[in-house]
């Protein structure tokens, strides 16, 4: 039989303990799975933290006021606000899907008229906007 010597115990201790805390601080909550990251396109720019999600397009931007979370299946529908260039922001739904280093997003205005999309944004690429037309 080996001997466990006090700083063995204390260790494996701390890491029981540390890998407990970081499941509870992992980005899974009950409703999915956390989106975080940055995606761009001609059509636009999606940034998506733990707080927020910010889109912005060539003809308008949006944001959420809460983090998109994933179904189980990778789609997501959340609301959020949507202006038009020059216009102020109203209520919208940001709806959409992940693919494989790819989202796909929806954004409908409260009114039921669509604002953009749906349009395929690549994880990491760096937006260059196109004209609004």
């Amino acid at each position: 039989m080996r001997k466990v010597s006090a700083f063995g115990l204390v260790l494996g201790t701390a890491a029981v303990v540390a890998g407990a805390w970081g499941a509870c601080k992992s980005p899974a909550a009950p409703a999915g799975i956390l989106l975080m990251g940055s995606w761009g396109s001609p059509q636009g720019h999606l940034a998506a933290t733990e707080v927020n999600t910010v889109f912005t397009g060539a003809c308008g931007s949006g944001n959420t006021i809460e983090p998109i979370m994933l179904d189980k299946h990778g789609h997501f529908d959340i609301l959020g606000s949507y202006g038009v260039a020059g216009s102020a922001r109203s209520d919208a739904r940001f709806t959409g899907a992940v693919g494989d280093r790819t989202v796909t997003l929806k954004v409908r205005m409260a009114d039921s008229t669509s604002a953009v999309g749906p349009i395929t944004l690549n994880l990491g690429q760096q937006p260059a906007l196109a004209t609004c037309h």
